[in-house]
């Protein structure tokens, strides 16, 4: 077997006396697309600023690749879409992602910019500034960076939030067209729905932890969501 993507083994985060994660231990093959279920608080996102290097575990360990996530390498592998847009309000579309196409030494970086802007259709105003943008049409140039240099492995904290029902058609579709160039997918969301339409597989996480890891082809939607459902309400928020 090829070695994980993602290897997360016995990690646990505590932020003080508050209690984010405990013992999780999962890992991602190349090409998979896992989603990663759970109420609001669960720690999903507490879990991805640990994959991708932004907190550090109060226990456990994270390989991206068979190496550290903080790698040089691993930081080009990789790309996040978060709450945080890490976008600049007073430069246009173009430009931020001008700037986004250097640090990562994007190739025929004015060729690449012209496809992503077109892939999250704000073409037409590539030239206003991100200051001008509507909260759902950040969202989507955020996207564009995110893709921007091609990563190997995405991560998605909730990438659905502020888009409109035709914005979220656009990002099904081009998740399903980044899953079939074979790239490595992890989503959190507590949009069933979505998850299920996406995914290979799922983890549900519940009071710190990962109570269910299955595959979507094995698992019928009232399997998930009763397990999802099921699960204690949770006591802390992180």
């Amino acid at each position: 077997m090829s070695t994980p993507a993602l290897q997360v083994e016995g990690v646990s985060k505590d932020f003080g006396r508050i209690i984010a994660l405990r013992g999780v231990t999962f890992s991602v093959q190349p090409g998979e697309f896992v989603s990663i279920l759970g109420r609001n608080g669960a720690g999903k996102t507490t879990l991805l600023n640990i994959i991708s290097g932004v907190a550090r575990p109060s226990d456990g360990s994270v390989q991206l690749f068979g190496t550290d996530p903080n790698d040089r390498e691993n930081k080009a592998k990789l790309a996040v879409i978060s709450h945080e847009m890490f976008l600049y309000g007073n430069l246009t579309a173009v430009e931020n992602l001008e700037y986004y196409s250097q640090v990562y030494n994007v190739p025929d970086a004015s060729q690449r910019i012209d496809d992503v802007l077109t892939d999250v259709e704000l073409k037409h105003r590539r030239f206003d500034l991100v200051a001008t943008y509507s909260r759902g049409m950040t969202q989507r140039l955020t996207i564009a960076r995110a893709l921007l240099h091609e990563p190997s492995l995405l991560l998605l904290d909730e990438p659905f939030t502020g888009l409109d029902q035709h914005a979220i058609g656009m990002l099904i579709a081009l998740l399903k067209k980044q899953k079939e160039m074979g790239r490595t997918i992890i989503l959190t969301t507590h949009d069933l729905h979505t998850a299920e339409i996406l995914s290979d597989r799922y983890l549900i996480i519940s009071k710190h932890k990962i109570v269910r890891d299955g595959l979507m082809a094995d698992t019928t939607p009232d399997e998930i969501r009763e397990t999802y459902f099921s699960s204690d309400k949770q006591e802390v928020g992180v």
